[in-house]
C-alpha cells in the first residue's frame, strides 16, 4: 500500500509539476509512534484548485490518457492525505500510515 501510495505520488511530480524543465523531488519519512508519515514535495507549477484535482477521474492532462486517480489511489491506500499547493510555488503531498 504505502510502495503504490508513494509511486502515485511521485508520477503526479513527474508528469505535473514540471511540464517544460527538470525540477526536484524532496521526500521526507518520519515514524511517529505506531505510524510512518511521508512528505513528497516539489517546486513546481502548483494546483490552481486541489479540491477539483482530489475528485476521482479528474485530470488535467486527458489528452495523454491520464487517468486521474492519483490522488485516490493515495487517499485509499494510506490513513490519511494531506495536499497543499501554491500555483508557480509548488505542491506538497503528506500521506500517514499506521503501521505496527
Amino acid at each position: 500500500d504505502i510502495k503504490t501510495a508513494v509511486n502515485e505520488a511521485i508520477t503526479n511530480v513527474i508528469v505535473h509539476a514540471y511540464p517544460d524543465k527538470l525540477g526536484y523531488i524532496t521526500m521526507k519519512i518520519i515514524t511517529i509512534n505506531n505510524s510512518i508519515q511521508i512528505n513528497i514535495s516539489d517546486n513546481g507549477v502548483g494546483i490552481p484548485d486541489v479540491e477539483k484535482a482530489l475528485t476521482p477521474f479528474y485530470t488535467s492532462k486527458p489528452k495523454e490518457e491520464r487517468s486521474g486517480m492519483g490522488f485516490t489511489v493515495m487517499e485509499n491506500f494510506m490513513d490519511s492525505l494531506n495536499v497543499k499547493s501554491k500555483p508557480g510555488v509548488g505542491t506538497s503531498v503528506t500521506m500517514t500510515k499506521r503501521i505496527l
